[in-house]
């Protein structure tokens, strides 16, 4: 049997990788994740080597040409070389792929370079892999195709088209599992199957619906419609329809809510990700600042539903490819992140924006202040100083975020959130009296 070498840092490219290769070719992978240990597995001469995938950056340092001459020196020079990823220096001998995501064209490659027949490839033309979110099954009583659970670096069927989801799906939830793979032919569709579900559950969530419910069928509807919208640019009407009512009923969450401390404890129960725990905390706080600011009032409120929906919708692909991915501006620092996923991070708000100008009759401004979120006027990066010169409304959402922050780094390392204590950071990291103002307002504020 055939043997790679796999050198990448990315683990997702390493899994991706790793499940095609085996389901289409049945080749074991090798990984090694730096350039020490694979210049010391292709030293080795008992380890088997047929073919090298090698990304061409770990820890932002190029190191494809460094695996290349590694090779000619060890006389492994007839060896196939393939680079995932092409923005460094390459010889003519390395194929190179600008795409490390194209996996069907890895695995075709792959394939041609070892000689495995064109009958045992014949599913890769039509079929890899795609990772949904958990949390998009819910929605569903059964599976509308084959569904895997990755383990091991394997992918295993545990579900086929038709089975029953409950209540084992749930289970994969408390075993920490953020996503299941379908067939990524079937992804579209499996889309849009969703979005229609989800539209005629929404519509029955009432005021008497525990909240809890309410958390968890707009955390679906937001990742939902995320996965439409960063995918193809789609905005239709079902789409439309189901943000809308996602959008209700979270401002319905959030208008409700008595205490931070009730809506945190309920977040962590439905075991919610960083990023949407982090936006359903903050329009708790962005309204508690609505409601005592002079200036403040329900077209504000309107404001902020859309704005609280949209801002960080276009960085959900980059969250669910690692579970413990938390602040936004650090991300860019994350060596695991490739340069695409930090261009999305650093755009985020930009696209959010643009996204946003297809929805029909929306709010006055609000694509202004998704623009603004981060403190910049055109959407792109993080301000490093903040000014004067953005909405009111985006400044609420800059504090209520910061505050957020400061309350989530206080529970990560489990000590005591101190109100008072975390306004005097928020007034030294905001100086301007505008950012004062809407931090001395927390004073009041239920934890």
């Amino acid at each position: 049997m055939s043997s790679i070498l796999l050198i990448t840092d990315n683990e997702v490219l390493s899994s991706l990788y790793t499940v095609n290769l085996k389901v289409y070719t049945h080749i074991d992978v090798y990984i090694e994740d730096s350039l020490e240990a694979a210049i010391d597995f292709i030293e080795n001469p008992k380890n088997p080597i047929d073919l090298v995938i090698c990304g061409d950056k770990i820890a932002g340092d190029e190191i494809a040409l460094i695996i290349y001459q590694e090779l000619i020196e060890s006389a492994l020079y007839d060896i196939p070389f393939i680079v995932a990823g092409g923005e460094g220096s390459f010889t003519d001998e390395m194929t190179v792929y600008k795409d490390p995501y194209n996996v069907k064209n890895i695995v075709q490659a792959v394939a041609s370079r070892l000689g495995i027949t064109a009958k045992s490839m014949m599913k890769v033309k039509s079929l890899d892999y795609y990772p949904m979110p958990l949390r998009m099954f819910f929605s569903l009583q059964t599976v509308p195709c084959e569904t895997f659970l990755m383990k091991n670096d394997n992918l295993h069927l545990i579900y086929r088209a038709g089975d029953n989801l409950w209540p084992k799906v749930k289970d994969y939830l408390d075993q920490s599992v953020t996503s299941l793979y379908i067939p990524a032919n079937y992804k579209f569709e499996f889309a849009k199957f969703v979005t229609q579900v989800l539209v005629k559950k929404v519509s029955s969530v009432k005021k008497s619906t525990p909240r809890e419910q309410k958390l968890d069928v707009v955390q679906q509807g937001i990742e939902t419609i995320a996965e439409r919208v960063f995918e193809n640019g789609e905005v239709t009407q079902e789409v439309i329809e189901l943000s809308h009512k996602c959008m209700k009923v979270m401002m319905d969450v959030i208008s409700d809510t008595p205490s931070i401390s009730s809506i945190v404890l309920e977040l962590t129960s439905n075991r919610s990700g960083f990023l949407y725990s982090h936006s359903i905390i903050a329009g708790v706080v962005a309204s508690h600042i609505l409601d005592n600011v002079e200036w403040g009032g329900d077209t504000h409120k309107e404001k902020l539903k859309y704005v609280l929906f949209f801002h960080d919708m276009m960085l959900t692909p980059v969250y669910k490819k690692f579970d413990d991915l938390e602040y936004e501006e650090g991300l860019i620092f994350d060596s695991r992140l490739c340069e695409k996923d930090k261009e999305v991070v650093v755009s985020h708000a930009a696209d959010a924006a643009e996204i946003l100008k297809q929805y029909p009759k929306t709010p006055l401004g609000v694509e202004q202040i998704v623009l603004q979120h981060h403190g910049t006027t055109n959407g792109m990066g993080f301000a490093t100083s903040y000014k004067d010169d953005i909405s009111p409304l985006a400044k609420v959402l800059i504090i209520s975020e910061a505050f957020t922050e400061i309350l989530f780094e206080a529970k990560s390392n489990k000590k005591r959130f101190k109100v008072n204590e975390a306004i005097t950071e928020l007034i030294e990291k905001f100086p301007k009296h505008t950012y004062v103002n809407l931090s001395k307002t927390l004073k009041s504020i239920k934890v």
